[in-house]
């Protein structure tokens, strides 16, 4: 299939208290480029990339370790060791990883590859390049409270021995509690080069992390937006994240926060005061969505079973949209629109429907009296409540891949029902589980939010993405 290049890996640590002072936060950066493959072509503009980013997190105030054409992926982990050993002697940091260079997606796997790899099998991968997983454990057992992780793909697979087995992009990947996670493009779906001296997206990321005044949301949604606009729509960056404070690159001189971090803020306590977290779901009994239990999770009762009609509240009939120029129409005219996985009626029984966003935002109400689609505050007490690792907890006992099932402790049962791109191409069942909410992103009229599940992942990511995009709809009791 394709070969992937992630471009960047970020990773911030912040502070939790309030009494973080400026002159505390240390900032730390390890930065690694690979170009100069020995069995593949060299790459256009990694080492640029990197060489642009060490030079602009120096002048940011950062301490940076720097690799650049690492050999061999010992070489790659013993950078990780340094930058981990960093974290360690300042637990209060606040640190950023870049990696610019060869990646790929193996069986839901991604892995860095260092100059000298060739890897022609699967069995070689684990042996010869470094698996992102390594990254992630390190950052994790180092105990820095909030992890930004950037991921910029390319379009070449140079390894002949993995045409057929290589899947496209990279995977959602499981990151450490606190994650700010971006991907250069959705997961799955491969990236620009850029024509310029760097890569697209981080061409972009260098022009924001040194514009004065923005936080750390404003920097990678402006970034989002200029990346699909330049790309014509064919790239659109992801962004998942569960962090709710502000840390400024650039402080501007009307900021309030200090310059490397404001405090964290966690989420309201008192849904968490009342939670019983052995509790499996209480069934309250049956209502008018298709005879679906009804669950008790802490103070919220949701359907157990994702919604499967094909009208509104009102008893107006949505659009079924079975071609994928019916899909785009859909959107491109913001018609309300519903289809089965493969427009199979088969899959509805099981899955229950895919809706655009259209039909969750219709003022005719997508759920039935007395319910309503869940917007993103919604969402999160949920992901608070069954956090650590919620999604372990929520996804159904059978039907993952891999054997990548849940314990569905709560019976929320969450089944990996397959999406669809605004585009109209459907997803792989069986790989991953996502759901609206009413939550509109903010700085792009045509993005909203919505969460999701990976058969890896333990976590219930919040990311956001095209109006025109088909995910299932899990509705909320009033």
């Amino acid at each position: 299939m394709y070969l992937i290049r992630p471009v960047a890996i970020l990773i911030l640590c912040l502070l939790h208290t309030l009494s973080f002072a400026q002159a505390d936060v240390k900032r730390i950066a390890l930065v690694i480029g690979v170009k100069n493959y020995t069995h593949i072509p060299p790459l256009k503009n990694t080492l640029n990339d990197a060489h642009d980013m060490s030079a602009t997190l120096k002048g940011k105030g950062f301490q940076v370790v720097e690799m650049y054409d690492p050999q061999s992926k010992r070489q790659m982990q013993d950078a990780i060791r340094s930058y981990f050993d960093l974290l360690q002697g300042n637990p209060n940091c606040a640190g950023m990883v870049f990696y610019s260079g060869h990646g790929m997606q193996v069986d839901g796997s991604n892995y860095l590859i260092p100059a000298t790899a060739n890897p022609q099998i699967k069995a070689d991968l684990e042996d010869q390049c470094l698996n992102m997983d390594y990254v992630m454990r390190a950052i994790e057992q180092a105990g820095n409270p909030l992890n930004i992780f950037i991921l910029d793909a390319c379009r070449n697979n140079p390894f002949k021995g993995f045409y057929r087995s290589a899947e496209q992009g990279l995977n959602m990947v499981s990151s450490p509690k606190g994650s700010y996670i971006v991907f250069a493009t959705k997961p799955g779906s491969v990236a620009s080069d850029g024509n310029g001296n760097n890569g697209l997206f981080t061409s972009k990321l260098l022009k924001y992390l040194n514009a004065e005044g923005l936080n750390i949301e404003q920097v990678f949604k402006k970034v989002a937006a200029d990346v699909a606009t330049e790309s014509n729509d064919s790239q659109r960056p992801w962004i998942a994240s569960d962090y709710t404070g502000d840390f400024y690159f650039t402080p501007g001189s009307s900021s309030t926060a200090p310059a490397a971090a404001v405090p964290f803020v966690p989420q309201p306590t008192s849904y968490a005061e009342s939670r019983v977290p052995e509790m499996s779901g209480v069934d309250l009994g049956y209502e008018d969505i298709g005879g679906t239990k009804i669950i008790l999770m802490d103070k919220q009762q949701w359907a157990s079973k994702n919604l499967n009609s094909d009208h509104f509240a009102n008893g107006k009939k949505i659009v079924e949209a079975k071609s994928e120029e019916e899909w785009r129409n859909a959107d491109k005219n913001s018609i309300p629109a519903w289809c089965y996985f493969n427009n199979d009626p088969a899959n509805g029984a099981i899955y229950g429907k895919i809706y655009n966003w259209h039909a969750v935002q219709d003022p005719r109400k997508l759920c039935p009296a007395g319910w309503h689609v869940p917007t993103d505050e919604d969402w999160q007490v949920l992901n608070t409540f069954a956090s650590p690792g919620a999604a372990s907890k929520l996804k159904s006992s059978e039907q993952w891949n891999m054997g990548k099932n849940g314990s569905d402790i709560y019976e929320f049962t969450a089944l990996p029902a397959a999406s669809r791109g605004f585009k109209g191409k459907f997803t792989t069942l069986n790989e991953e589980a996502n759901w609206w909410s009413t939550t509109e992103e903010g700085s792009n009229i045509y993005w909203a939010f919505y969460r999701s599940i990976s058969y890896k992942g333990s976590d219930l990511f919040k990311a956001y993405t095209s109006k025109g995009s088909g995910f299932s709809v899990r509705c909320l009791k009033d």
